[in-house]
């Protein structure tokens, strides 16, 4: 020990490169590795830990909800091989896997698996990796400038969207790092469990993510300090060379490395990726205090890259502007003099939120005999120079707006102008007649921009779905008279109460003098939240329920089908009235519901043009009802709902109208082994299935 002190000469040095961690590696060469032990662990016991100003919060200390962990009906434990999808082509990140798992099987088989922690079982099984390769690094994508939650909030807020949004479970990171630095526990289970975060890649890694989007704003030097001293703690926990390479999966990469690097993906964004060699460097060097340089890229260049890198999250065509108003359909459309249409628009709001009835268009028109309204709330308004937006819009989102044309008595063609956009009105053919008057008004078919046939006041309307490029509204308003006390004044109701139980917003109304309160939420988590079949019931079955209610919602989203018309909200909480609705309380406890809806997201059943009203209902005595039975006359497409043999259903009791799809008849059929869109096939026949959209479910592989 002394000679070592004699040898370099300086106290004070000694202690300085022990306490900052900053060896070189020729100077260790010469020391003992023995007596270098005994320098830290009886010299300078307290150096390191005093100059470390870095630790990792554990997740109660940020407040994790451990109650998403556990469920009464575990789902399928997550692993690395994609999902059975046999009646869909493969893509070819899948095809990889698949040949992946083919060729090294070894590295796709966990060490163990945990699937409960004393009498409760976990959502997501907790797998184990035998060995720790790749300490791989990602942005959340998700813009913190301008944000003014802390970052506690934002992690409680990813872990609430990857365990329940997602469905997962946990959030699949095992670390998070804010923008003020703090570094947060993610994935529970400990060192060695496997995470949720890179496709077909999951076991063997470790996934840190930064708090923010990289494309568009920097890391800040704190974060990036935390990012270096954590990479440190894990490559000396897990024994990895932090500079250098290893296989995996038959390729060799390096050892740190980014999630672009291992699938085809911008993660972790433009400015991480062009510095992880700098932080391979410094982390090699034990050194966490260095300042990241981030690309200094010419003002000109670095918008291009940044709205193409957008164009692309969003799914946005190149020609397309990245904000704005966009048309959704044809912009030449026909119509019959003095007749009016329905058409929609899109409107995308960049990387900043736009307010509630926000300017966010001009409009002019070649002449004032067109008449143009908006929906807002529940009213039409005249569109005169101005487009609104009828609701907040959150950064980097879509909100499409219902506007109406009225077309002129006077043949002839007419424009329009909505921010940039011009539509064509081609206005031919017989005039309207006064009896015509009041009929409900058409949606413009979005492949031609002609309307569908017109109704007569008798018949039940329909709303025209020619194929997938139409969208069903996505927001609802949902009353919740079943949380009403009866009160005559807003005052008196706290809606604060009940904004940890519901998604979206909440407002309270006085409507015929009583409070009603709406929430208006969007409508894949309107579904999320129905109470209707919870994880007692088979999937599938489940899923045919969740296409089912989508159907039934969205055909009262229409505005000329409207179950409340007049009134300042879409349904009702109560399914007397509507449909049996609990929000989070009901999503939180079931999962594979929630699973179900994310799965089918978007589907909903028509015939012909129309979307149909899809009755259900929970058991039967052996065969279901038809309309006239229930003693509904005049019920739209009658002849799907026909009296069926119902035989998984023999023997017990009617229980509701028996009109449509059974509850008792799903349930025989799923465990039969049958798909939900057979299930549908059965009790709806002559409907099809359509995706309304083209959102692809997320699943819990990562982004």
């Amino acid at each position: 020990m002394e000679k070592i002190y004699k040898k370099n000469d300086n106290d004070l040095r000694m202690k300085k490169l022990l306490a900052t961690g900053r060896f070189q590696t020729p100077w260790l060469t010469r020391i003992s590795s023995g007596l270098l032990c005994t320098i830290i662990l009886t010299s300078f016991p307290d150096a390191a830990s005093a100059a470390n100003p870095y630790r990792v919060i554990s997740r109660s200390e940020w407040g994790a909800d451990e109650s998403f962990l556990y469920t009464d009906t575990p789902e399928t434990e997550i692993t690395d091989i994609k999902s059975d999808k046999t009646s869909e082509p493969e893509t070819k990140r899948e095809k990889d896997c698949s040949q992946a798992h083919e060729k090294y099987p070894d590295e796709f088989v966990p060490a163990r698996t945990v699937r409960k922690n004393g009498d409760k079982t976990y959502r997501w099984a907790l797998q184990y990796s035998k060995d720790v390769k790749l300490l791989v690094v990602h942005h959340t994508a998700i813009q913190v400038t301008g944000d003014d939650r802390s970052s506690e909030e934002r992690m409680r807020a990813l872990y609430n969207m990857h365990s329940n949004t997602q469905g997962w479970g946990d959030i699949g990171y095992h670390y998070v790092v804010g923008d003020d630095g703090k570094i947060f526990e993610g994935k529970t289970g400990g060192d060695y469990v496997a995470g949720g975060h890179v496709y077909c890649g999951n076991l063997g890694t470790v996934g840190i993510s930064l708090m923010g989007n990289f494309d568009i704003e920097k890391p800040t030097q704190a974060q990036m300090r935390s990012l270096q001293w954590l990479l440190i703690t894990l490559s000396k926990r897990y024994h990895i060379d932090p500079d250098g390479t290893t296989r995996f999966h038959g390729k060799e990469v390096q050892t740190v490395l980014g999630h672009r690097n291992l699938l085809s993906t911008d993660c972790p964004g433009y400015y991480v990726t062009e510095t992880l060699n700098q932080i391979r460097t410094n982390v090699a060097r034990n050194d966490y205090s260095t300042a990241i340089r981030f690309p200094v890229v010419a003002k000109a260049k670095s918008a291009g890259i940044l709205a193409k890198l957008q164009k692309a999250r969003l799914g946005v065509k190149s020609d397309e502007p990245l904000t704005g108003v966009i048309a959704s359909g044809p912009t030449n459309i026909e119509g019959r003099p003095g007749d009016s249409a329905i058409f929609v628009i899109q409107y995308r709001s960049g990387n900043a939120g736009v307010n509630r009835r926000t300017r966010i268009a001009n409009v002019s028109r070649s002449s004032n005999r067109l008449g143009l309204s908006q929906e807002l709330g529940s009213r039409d308004i005249a569109i005169r120079n101005d487009l609104l937006l009828p609701e907040y819009l959150r950064p980097r989102s879509v909100q499409t707006i219902r506007l109406k044309v009225q077309y002129p008595i006077e043949p002839g063609t007419y424009t329009a102008t909505i921010g940039g956009v011009e539509y064509t009105f081609n206005v031919t053919g017989r005039r309207m007649r006064n009896s015509e008057f009041g009929i409900r008004n058409e949606i413009i078919r979005p492949d031609t921009g002609r309307v569908s046939q017109r109704k007569t006041d008798t018949e039940e309307p329909s709303v025209s779905i020619p194929n997938s490029e139409f969208l069903i509204p996505n927001l609802i308003r949902i009353r919740l008279s079943t949380r009403e006390t009866g009160a005559t004044t807003c005052t008196t109701v706290n809606l604060n109460a009940l904004k940890s139980q519901y998604r979206g917003t909440l407002e309270c109304k006085v409507l015929d003098g009583k409070t009603a309160i709406i929430n208006e939420i969007a409508l894949e988590d309107y579904l999320a939240g129905l109470a209707e079949e919870p994880d007692t019931e088979p999937y599938e079955k489940q899923r045919a329920f969740a296409i089912a209610a989508r159907t039934y919602a969205a055909f009262y989203l229409q505005k000329d089908q409207r179950k409340f018309p007049g009134m300042p909200y879409d349904g009702d909480d109560s399914p007397a009235r509507f449909q049996s609705y609990k929000g989070m309380s009901f999503e939180l406890k079931n999962p594979s519901w929630v699973k179900a809806v994310r799965n089918t997201a978007g589907k909903v059943m028509m015939i012909g043009d129309a979307l149909i009203k899809p009755p259900y209902f929970s058991s039967d005595d052996g065969r279901t009802r038809s309309p006239d039975e229930a003693g509904w006359n005049n019920f739209p497409n009658a002849e799907i709902f026909k009296s069926k043999p119902d035989p998984w259903c023999k023997g017990m009791p009617m229980a509701g109208h028996g009109v449509g799809m059974s509850g008792c008849g799903a349930e025989g059929q799923a465990e039969e082994g049958k798909k939900a869109e057979e299930i549908l096939e059965y009790y709806y026949p002559g409907t099809t299935i359509i995706m309304t959209n083209d959102q692809e479910p997320m699943t819990r592989q990562g982004k």
